[in-house]
């Protein structure tokens, strides 16, 4: 077995993407002289928000395990 690179023109790393449909493109519509708020500075969340959602995952889980039990027994 060789390690040589054969001569093939698919072998040759020069620079062209696998797909060149798949370029990456920069939108000049807007330059580094814009400006803008940080989107951290907006962030309003309450204390304890979203707590409350693994306990409705659980009992939701557990209903669909025994809705499941239920229908292959009977």
């Amino acid at each position: 077995m060789t390690t040589k690179p054969s001569g093939r023109a698919a072998d040759k790393a020069d620079g062209a993407p696998l797909n060149p449909a798949l370029k990456e493109a920069k939108d000049s519509t807007y330059g580094a002289d814009q400006q803008g708020t940080d989107p951290m500075d907006t962030v309003s969340v309450q204390k304890d928000e979203g707590t409350a959602w693994p306990m409705i995952w659980a009992v939701t889980v557990i209903a669909c395990v025994i809705i499941t039990i239920l229908l292959l027994v009977f």
